[in-house]
């Protein structure tokens, strides 16, 4: 019989009364999006900040990865467009014509087997199409290992606002607002050789983004003078969800600098040596054992040491 007969046979039948009913349970399989097992979904955007008009990637991850179906983007309450889930993905490619910033959501649609969902929203700062340049200035080239160093962006016209982001390479060293065109930054650097420096202005409703040249900073290096780098764990057994302070021990004491602890090869946080020693409060959201290690950096005076391993068991 054909699908369509069954489930006019079937609602007949319950509208005489009938509770149970023999070849009508396809006509209570769940609909798209009711499947019993449970997915999320995350997005990202590429870039997240950009000039109207311009392209911005987005990219949509379902777990479980052999999920099926589309996915919906949206920017606030207005549909984007939509993708096919392959392998757990799905990317999309728009642009916005209007500046400010816009809030980007996935909405998973689901199927049989597993629910709908939708993501947390990723920022993407739009800006104006106005013309803008950012320079960097360092007030040393040539710090010492671990000396403080000022940095000081400038962007034309200097009746831009916004915010301007410091990075060495890859990495964020702060942001800071601009104020009459200006916005500077402190920071130190704890690692010896040379370091490339940029800063990048956010663009606003009127001025588009713009990045300076790069800085270089060569930082003097590190000691001679031996040290030697401990670390100590409050415990060697956690449950899942819960904390572990890492507290690394420097000898000498009157060594400066930095601590950076170490899952692995993955960087879990840096600290600054305080005493000759620095903690870190890790939390552990999943179970497993952890190899665990600090490395001091050295500073002018002292060499730099990396401790022992030490095994974290998180059940």
């Amino acid at each position: 019989m054909p699908l369509s007969c069954i489930r006019t046979s079937c609602l007949l039948a319950l509208a005489a009364g009938a509770l149970l009913l023999a070849g009508c349970g396809d006509f209570w399989e769940a609909p798209n999006g009711g499947g019993s097992t449970a997915s999320s979904i995350t997005v990202t955007a590429s870039p997240t900040s950009a000039a109207t008009g311009a392209s911005i990637t987005l990219t949509a991850t379902v777990t479980p990865s052999a999920a099926t179906g589309t996915v919906t983007f949206l920017n606030g309450s207005t549909t984007l467009g939509t993708g096919t889930l392959s392998n757990g993905t799905t990317t999309l490619t728009t642009s916005f014509s209007t500046a400010g910033t816009q809030t980007v959501t996935a909405s998973y649609a689901g199927n049989t087997t597993y629910a709908a969902s939708t993501s947390a929203g990723v920022t993407v700062t739009i800006s104006g199409t106005g013309a803008s340049a950012t320079t960097l200035m360092a007030s040393t080239t040539t710090p010492a290992l671990g000396a403080a160093v000022t940095l000081t962006a400038t962007v034309s016209p200097s009746s831009a606002t916004g915010t301007v982001a410091f990075d060495n390479g890859t990495s964020s060293l702060g942001t800071d607002t601009l104020t009459s065109g200006t916005a500077t930054q402190s920071t130190n650097f704890y690692a010896s050789g040379a370091q490339t420096l940029t800063a990048t202005f956010s663009g606003n409703a009127s001025y588009a983004a713009s990045t300076s040249s790069g800085v270089t900073v060569t930082v003097g290096p590190a000691g001679t003078t031996a040290t030697t780098t401990t670390l100590a764990l409050s415990a060697n057994s956690i449950s899942t969800g819960s904390s572990a302070t890492l507290t690394a021990t420097v000898s000498p004491s009157a060594a400066t600098g930095q601590i950076t602890f170490l899952n692995g090869t993955t960087v879990l946080g840096t600290e600054v040596l305080n005493g000759g020693s620095a903690k870190l409060l890790q939390p552990f959201s999943y179970g497993g054992s952890f190899t665990l290690s600090a490395v001091y950096s050295g500073d002018p005076t002292y060499a730099p040491s990396t401790s022992s391993s030490q095994t974290l068991n998180v059940q």
